[in-house]
């Protein structure tokens, strides 16, 4: 295989631009069937069915972590400097070592599932539950895997768009299905189509995926740096745990302070900024091969254009989500019921969350990509630590009010500590002060060498 050429930067912006508003959209269609979904499952199944149903999902979703260890969180890292300097040898490695981790990992939580239903040990009633949350688990992972694979290698959108949208599609359909022909649900039912739903993502995933996967059948494998990989993917797990199930720990922070009214206001107006947070975890996932791949090949002017480029079209969004809220934002929370309207201060104080992650922009990105894993550790670690700090803290003093303020300023705590570790381990500036790399300038030699 050939060394390909480093693509023109202007069609990078174009190319990064159109992953972006792809992302965007299939984020929010997939936050909309989830909702709608959702409310199907509440409508067949009795409120604590439909509770033991979420919860197994939920299970599965962090539980899945354990199949892979987060191995695959570092293919930026492994595969995108590998396909830079033409060793699909060591890209082949990573890959296939995934699989067989996964291969080894899956038959150890079958034992351990297994040990919990004879200890009486789960609070599902039924082993068919159980089944089929553990079926669900390998499959959430080998999605994950799949998608964070396709990204490394230059095409995110088939990787990651069936993961977005497949499930929200065939839960949808499935529940509605069942709601129009009056068929009695089970929570294992519910658990088994969500499982499904997994399933025909990773097939969807490797259909499209055939090809640009050929390259593992004609090299063999170097799986040598194996232990490095596993140390940054466990390095790398808070960061997934607070970027992939940031909502799952607001809510059940601030649910140890507030009432469950003021949990519900808390968990709407979240859930309404959240649309915004996707764009920019959208934008972020869209640049970041193209990103790590400068810093790879050494082009900081390249590297430098791209984050202003990634930075400029986060904040445009920002601009438009804000002033949607400002203007819809009351209508909005009104379609859940009058009593929402209480909600708007905390709606607003929240719009400083995702408005925080533009101004300070990917350092998680930069340092996982550099292999700095235990930096990313450290500030995913310091957000999580400060959520829990200050949304307890605040919320007991302020409530629904207190809680936003203490989420926001958890958020800028753990985003602070991030850039700074970035520019101290990696000499690069994240934040959106980038924006001035827009504006043209007489190209100069440099003699800078990229991290």
């Amino acid at each position: 295989m050939t060394r390909a050429a480093t693509p023109r930067l202007g069609r990078e912006h174009s190319a990064g631009l159109i992953d972006s508003m792809l992302l965007i959209v299939a984020r929010v269609g997939a936050n909309l069937l989830a909702l709608l979904w959702t409310l199907l499952l509440v409508r067949l199944l009795q409120p604590e069915a439909s509770g033991i149903a979420l919860q197994a999902i939920s299970i599965a979703q962090i539980a899945s972590i354990l199949i892979t260890l987060n191995v695959e969180s570092g293919s930026m890292r492994a595969i995108v400097p590998a396909r830079q300097n033409d060793r699909w040898d060591q890209a082949a490695g990573f890959v296939r070592f995934n699989r067989r981790l996964a291969l080894i990992t899956a038959p150890i939580l079958a034992l351990l599932v297994l040990g919990v239903w004879l200890g009486g040990l789960t609070v599902f009633q039924t082993p068919a539950t159980l089944a089929a949350m553990a079926l669900a688990v390998v499959l959430v992972a080998m999605a994950r895997m799949t998608a964070r694979h396709a990204t490394a290698l230059g095409v995110m959108r088939k990787g990651l768009l069936p993961r977005l949208l497949t499930g929200p599609v065939v839960l949808t359909l499935g529940l509605g299905i069942a709601a129009l022909a009056r068929i009695p649900l089970l929570p294992w039912h519910v658990v088994a189509l969500y499982a499904l739903s997994e399933g025909i993502t990773v097939v969807i995933q490797n259909r499209l995926l055939r090809d640009d996967f050929a390259f593992l059948g004609a090299t063999r494998g170097d799986s040598t740096g194996w232990q490095g990989w596993t140390r940054l993917g466990l390095w790398l797990t808070p960061g997934l745990v607070m970027n992939e199930y940031r909502k799952a720990i607001l809510i059940a922070t601030a649910a140890l302070v507030l009432t469950g009214t003021e949990i519900s206001l808390f968990a709407v107006a979240f859930s309404i900024v959240n649309i915004i947070n996707f764009g920019v975890v959208a934008v972020d996932v869209a640049f970041s091969p193209r990103i790590a791949q400068a810093m790879a090949a050494g082009q900081p002017g390249r590297r430098d254009k791209l984050l202003a480029s990634s930075g400029a079209i986060k904040l445009a969004g920002l601009m438009l989500g804000t002033a949607l809220v400002l203007l819809m934002g009351r209508t909005a929370l009104g379609w859940f019921g009058a009593q929402f309207d209480a909600a708007y201060p905390a709606l607003l104080v929240m719009l400083l969350i995702p408005a925080i992650s533009i101004l300070f922009g990917p350092a998680s990105v930069l340092l996982s990509s550099r292999g700095y894993g235990r930096s990313d550790f450290t500030g995913n670690l310091t957000g999580a630590l400060g959520c829990m700090v200050a949304i307890c803290g605040l919320g007991a003093l302020f409530g629904v009010v207190g809680a936003a303020v203490g989420a926001v300023a958890a958020h800028l705590l753990g985003q602070a500590t991030m850039t700074v570790l970035c520019r101290r381990r990696l000499g690069i500036d994240p934040t959106l002060g980038n924006l001035r790399h827009l504006i043209r300038s007489p190209a100069t030699p440099s003699a800078t060498v990229t991290p």
